[in-house]
């Protein structure tokens, strides 16, 4: 999506090229990513039109970003690596940060931690055990990624996602209360494994 912000306004549906910003080799629009800004003054783009994720949400951030540069504000840049991916299948599939190898790969000393759905009293109930929980993490250190496989892990995911975009550590979330029996007890566990401890096995 182009929009433009002034006098000279980008009609809806203009190509790239016509609306005079400059476009990399895939056919991407190139922006500044601390303010979506484009090479036209004034003309900002967000969405399927620029080289980040395809996701509605990162979208909406990204939209966010450019409104509050037009309003001159100081916006906060989007950390791609740290935002809410989701795969609508059954079971779900979701996860925010790094990967265990991404991780190890930009050269982090990780340690990895899973635990499985199949003992969550909540899962149990809805007839739905299959999945896990899994965290890497820096070893001693903050959580890099949080992957999550089971129910309604499109909802549950953001406590991970909040854990990884606040540098959270394994022990910080794990110390929090997860209401019995919920689904997002797997979380907790899985970050109280880090402690050497575990609550079942």
């Amino acid at each position: 999506m182009l929009v433009s912000i002034g006098r000279r306004p980008v009609s809806e549906g203009i190509g790239a090229e016509e609306a005079g910003v400059r476009v990399d080799q895939r056919g991407f629009i190139e922006v500044d990513p601390n303010t979506m800004l484009t090479s036209r003054p004034g003309v900002y783009a967000i969405g399927d039109c620029v080289a980040t994720p395809g996701l509605a949400h990162v979208a909406y951030a990204e939209a966010m970003v450019a409104v509050e540069h037009a309003l001159g504000e100081n916006p906060t840049p989007i950390e791609y690596s740290g935002v809410p991916w989701v795969v609508y299948t059954h079971p779900e599939v979701a996860w925010a940060g790094l990967t265990e190898a991404a991780a190890r790969e930009a050269g982090h000393d990780v340690e990895v931690h899973k635990h499985a759905m199949v003992g969550n009293g909540r899962a149990m109930i809805l007839g739905e055990t299959d999945g896990l929980v899994k965290v890497v993490a820096q070893r001693g250190g903050r959580i890099l990624g949080f992957h999550m496989v089971g129910p309604w892990a499109s909802e549950l995911m953001h406590e991970g996602y909040l854990a990884v975009n606040w540098e959270a550590l394994p022990n910080d979330v794990g110390r929090l209360i997860h209401a019995h029996p919920s689904l997002s007890e797997a979380i907790g566990e899985t970050m109280i494994t880090f402690s050497g401890r575990s609550l079942h096995g």
